[in-house]
């Protein structure tokens, strides 16, 4: 029974392998291949055009119109025979330039779009956070069904020899019917828990397939002797500071209402009047008609006023829309500022818990391991029961499942921390990838 126990904690100490895929590589492979992520790209390449749109309506617009005619004039008078006809072409060619000087809207929307511009950088910066929890998330997940695997096929390996000890010392009179059965049921039970084991396995690695494109069937597991560290700093009101400092999705609250905001003012813009400068060259030529050959070119500077005094109410409506919307903008930006508060906090938190949960379960394990093997002396000498082995061993194995799917918890909780406070980066990937093996 000792040797089982050793090859069940060596387990913990999950072997290596030369092909094995990494997180970093992992992450790698998503960030090529996950739609959620490329659809992120594509909206953010999207989103900071909104600039160079808004700009264009403020900078220089150039125009060249041309313009060709073939004119056949038919001309009677009355009384007169026989009528007379012409035919002849005609070319124009007009080159129209326009600044704006003044227009309020305009204006309004080159702020506006900048503020939007603001407000897809932090969205993409989250997508790009959100990829590395996403992947974590998955890729500790295959760990831990992986681990959930080994095991119960342990549990009923052990239990099959339970069985078969129980068998052998019923057929020479040590033992009750009694306990055959219980180990039976026992062995039929792990055999249910082991097909439930495969399922959560298979379905872990279709859900992390479905980030990358390609199946992981093979991963790098988490060092045993990488020493759980506590966040630094270790004050949590420092870590919610730089949330609310760097959080992007209170970032993107930030930038939405800014934009709201300047768009209150272009809805306003309608009632300003605009002025624009616009110079035209014309250019004109005729080979016939009233003048016969006749050329004209000339050039023509303009200042246009333009004073809007009545739209219907229109302007005025989209004056009340907008203001209602930056209000709404500021109700969304202070329920993402308490968000973010409370997030920081219970990341903090969970890091800390996490930390302790390790360290009891990982005693645990050894308390587990020492009283299986107490139980084990005991039913060889007659003191106790099959069943009673049969729960050391049950409890072990809980045990090692606990204390294995903790230490990726804690893993994670690390990366949402950061998350939550806005300084996660692909060094952290790094980081962690180091602690695999």
């Amino acid at each position: 029974m000792k040797r089982q126990i050793a090859i069940a904690t060596g387990l913990l100490l999950t072997s290596l392998s030369l092909h094995a895929d990494n997180l970093f590589q992992v992450y790698q492979l998503a960030k090529q291949n996950d739609p959620a992520y490329g659809a992120a790209i594509a909206e953010y390449n999207a989103a900071i055009e909104a600039s160079p749109k808004a700009m264009a309506g403020v900078l220089p617009q150039i125009n060249l119109v041309g313009t060709h005619s073939e004119v056949y004039d038919e001309n009677r008078k009355v009384g007169v025979n026989p009528a007379t006809t012409e035919d002849y072409d005609s070319d124009t060619y007009s080159l129209t330039l326009t600044q704006t000087i003044f227009n309020k809207s305009r204006f309004d929307a080159v702020a506006q779009a900048d503020a939007l511009v603001a407000q897809a950088e932090a969205v993409f910066g989250n997508a790009k956070h959100d990829l590395v929890i996403r992947v974590a998330q998955r890729y500790f997940d295959v760990l831990s069904e992986s681990e959930n695997l080994v095991f119960a096929r342990a549990e009923k390996k052990a239990i099959a020899q339970q069985l078969d000890q129980a068998k052998q010392r019923f057929k020479v009179g040590l033992t009750a019917i009694t306990d055959v059965h219980e180990a039976q049921a026992r062995y039929d039970q792990a055999v249910s828990q082991e097909i439930e084991a495969q399922r959560l396995y298979d379905i872990s690695l279709e859900i992390l397939r479905e980030l990358t494109g390609q199946l992981h069937t093979d991963l790098s597991k988490v060092s045993e002797k990488r020493e759980l560290v506590a966040p630094e700093p270790a004050d949590i009101d420092a870590w919610v500071d730089t949330s609310i400092s760097n959080n992007l999705l209170l970032r993107s609250a930030e930038k939405a209402m800014d934009a709201a905001m300047e768009g209150r003012d272009l809805a306003t813009a309608g009632h300003y009047p605009t002025l624009d400068l616009q110079a035209d060259y014309t250019d004109f030529s005729s080979s016939g008609g009233q003048f016969g050959l006749f050329e004209k070119d000339g050039t023509t500077v303009s200042l246009v006023l333009n004073i809007p005094l009545y739209s219907g109410g229109g302007t005025s409506a989209s004056s009340r829309e907008a203001a209602a919307n930056h209000q709404r903008s500021k109700s969304l930006y202070e329920q993402q500022r308490r968000a973010t508060i409370r997030l920081a906090r219970n990341s903090y938190l969970t890091v800390i818990s996490a930390i302790s949960q390790v360290n009891a379960l990982k005693q645990a394990l050894v308390s587990t391991q020492t009283a299986l093997e107490a139980t084990q002396a005991g039913f060889e000498v007659g003191t106790r029961t099959t069943v009673d082995v049969l729960d050391s061993q049950r409890e072990m194995y809980r045990a090692q499942r606990d204390y294995i799917r903790a230490r990726h918890g804690y893993i994670l909780s690390t990366l949402q921390l950061k998350q939550a406070a806005g300084t996660l980066t692909e060094e952290d990937v790094r980081q962690i990838n180091a602690w695999l093996e």
